[in-house]
């Protein structure tokens, strides 16, 4: 019996698709996509979501605004450092060849 609640992947519209492909996952899973330069920072007040979605489909004006605002940028040398040290965990969705990635500050630390 076939549900009726199944969407194939390829009819889902791409904000749901990049949704469903976002993850958790740990700053040290990272390192070789930083280390090519493809891990982009998305600032905390943005959606990640949101973001990856115009890039992907090119809203290169609100991209440009958003960097010169300095709430997009590649990882620095510094921020990498940081995230390592803690192995921070942090969301992260693919849009191609970029890695984005947005610090999971939900996560608290017990010491």
């Amino acid at each position: 019996m076939k549900s009726n609640n199944f969407i194939p992947s390829a009819e889902l519209p791409l904000e749901q698709k990049i949704n469903l492909e976002t993850a958790r996952i740990n700053w040290h899973e990272l390192q070789p996509h930083f280390a090519r330069g493809n891990c982009i920072y998305v600032a905390p007040e943005l959606d990640l979501v949101d973001i990856a979605h115009k890039i992907a489909t090119d809203d290169s004006a609100t991209i440009a605004l958003l960097i010169h605002n300095g709430k997009i940028s590649k990882v620095s040398d510094i921020m990498a450092q940081q995230y390592f040290d803690r192995n921070q965990p942090m969301w992260a969705v693919v849009v191609k060849p970029y890695v984005l990635i947005q610090p999971d500050n939900t996560i608290v630390e017990s010491k």
